[in-house]
């Protein structure tokens, strides 16, 4: 079996985290975290009766805990409404309110922009980039059981 050169993997790690940085343009002004724009996201990008706080935490990776404090956030900013589940009254399905996708248009633009010039200066291999990216996501949904 083949050793795997632990300094080489801290390099890759330090790479996506310089990656991730970059993308998240972190000197652009928000008026949201990073974590409610990954929600608001998800929740605009929903299929239909599948965005409870459970389903967003599976998605995002993010603990269900964390979910629930930016979903708290979300609410009191009034950029999320609920309603009861249709099929389990115990649960609730979250969407967007009118305000949260004014907050997400605003909040996107230059957080998009970094990808638009990456995709300009990449071509073809920006497709592939992120074909890979969503393969590792895949398997490793698959070893953590979602």
């Amino acid at each position: 079996m083949e050793e795997i050169n632990w300094l080489l993997m801290l390099s890759y790690q330090q790479e996506l985290h310089r990656f991730s940085r970059a993308m998240l343009a972190q000197g652009q002004k928000r008026t949201l975290t990073a974590s409610e724009l990954e929600l608001l996201s998800r929740l605009f990008l929903k299929d239909e009766g599948e965005s409870t706080p459970l389903v967003l935490s599976r998605q995002s990776g993010m603990k269900k805990e964390a979910v629930s404090r930016c979903l708290k956030q979300l609410f009191e900013k009034g950029f999320v409404e609920k309603s009861r589940h249709p099929q389990d009254e115990r649960s609730y399905v979250l969407s967007l309110s009118e305000s949260g996708k004014a907050a997400l248009r605003e909040n996107y633009s230059p957080i998009l922009q970094p990808l638009y010039d990456l995709k300009r200066s990449m071509g073809p291999e920006f497709e592939m980039l992120f074909g890979l990216i969503a393969k590792a996501n895949a398997q490793m949904d698959t070893r953590n059981g979602k």
